[in-house]
């Protein structure tokens, strides 16, 4: 550790925060897990409720002809050495920058994110972004894989393509050093029991 000129502490090494121990959904009784698309044994699990899939999925289709984002907001946890991701919302972007075919967070919009996280979601975790391909497809293009790189670097970090136009959505997470699609899961709380 060094002291700055200004009397700031500066610390030579940055740590990433540690997952807490926490029971995975899929061995959850109380919980109603759904697997969509195929999950690998050696994939992040990402646990996403399906209101929140819903408010992304209908943001997207607010504009057709250009690109959207935001951010999935949660927490990560891991259960047994299995790294896991709890998407509990999601934070529209304002203060973009948009085209047909790209989408830009700015330092304003990574500001106003910042804010409406604290104050929705008192402060919990970056889990990954969101963002829009109107009628291209669900991939990742070179810049999107330049924004996962840069900004949403860690292990437990995702990325969501949605083409409203078609449709369709997919995961994508960081696996072995690279980006790569991946399945996710719905998760829903069981119905308490009826009593007879």
């Amino acid at each position: 550790m060094s002291e700055a000129s200004d009397g700031i502490e500066i610390t030579e090494e940055f740590k990433v925060a540690e997952p807490t121990e926490k029971l995975i959904p899929t061995a959850d009784p109380e919980k109603t897990v759904e697997a969509k698309a195929t999950i690998l044994p050696d994939d992040l699990r990402i646990f996403l409720r399906q209101e929140t899939l819903v408010e992304i999925y209908e943001y997207s289709k607010t504009d057709l002809n250009h690109e959207l984002g935001g951010v999935l907001v949660g927490t990560f946890h891991q259960w047994r050495g299995q790294l896991w991701i709890d998407v509990d919302g999601y934070i529209k972007a304002v203060k973009y920058v948009n085209t047909a075919a790209s989408f830009k967070f700015t330092h304003d919009s990574f500001s106003a994110i910042s804010r409406e996280k604290e104050r929705r979601f008192n402060d919990k975790p970056t889990l990954g972004w969101h963002h829009t391909h109107p009628g291209y497809g669900v991939f990742l293009s070179n810049y999107d894989r330049f924004i996962q790189e840069q900004f949403f670097n860690l292990p437990y970090n995702v990325a969501l393509v949605v083409d409203p136009r078609a449709s369709k959505f997919g995961f994508f997470q960081w696996k072995h050093g690279k980006i790569e699609s991946c399945g996710f899961y719905f998760v829903r709380a069981r119905s308490p029991a009826v009593a007879r």
